[in-house]
């Protein structure tokens, strides 16, 4: 499987658990030492904490969140995406920006992201 497409099936899986309200399962996508950067929460480093800042946002609603990659690369040992997100009626959009290591066995896993709100 191509990294860009191993990189939407980590995506896809986070989408569906955001869907369901899944904030562990939001944060099981992420590295144990993740970083998660955000125009809408603190700063949050570790999974625990990713886990908590996903409690908030996924009480609010997100069983209509979106995500499209739109730019990615990749080398052996980490990858990258840029990838659009939009939500809500009206929409909530914008982009996040995702790095990509490996775990100890082989599969990608998010170990820095940041996301930002765009106002078109």
């Amino acid at each position: 499987m191509a990294t860009t497409d191993e990189m939407r099936v980590l995506l896809q899986k986070y989408l569906e658990a955001y869907r369901k309200k899944d904030a562990a399962g939001c944060a099981a996508c992420f590295a144990s030492n993740a970083v998660l950067y955000s125009s809408y929460a603190a700063p949050a480093e570790g999974r625990d904490a990713i886990e908590d800042v996903h409690r908030d946002w996924v009480s609010e609603g997100g069983a209509d969140k979106t995500l499209d990659i739109l730019r990615a690369g990749s080398d052996r040992e980490s990858s990258w995406c840029v990838a659009r997100f939009s939500e809500g009626d009206p929409p909530n959009e914008g982009f996040s920006l995702n790095v990509f290591e490996r775990d100890e066995n082989g599969a990608w896993l998010i170990s820095v992201s940041s996301l930002s709100e765009y106002e078109g």
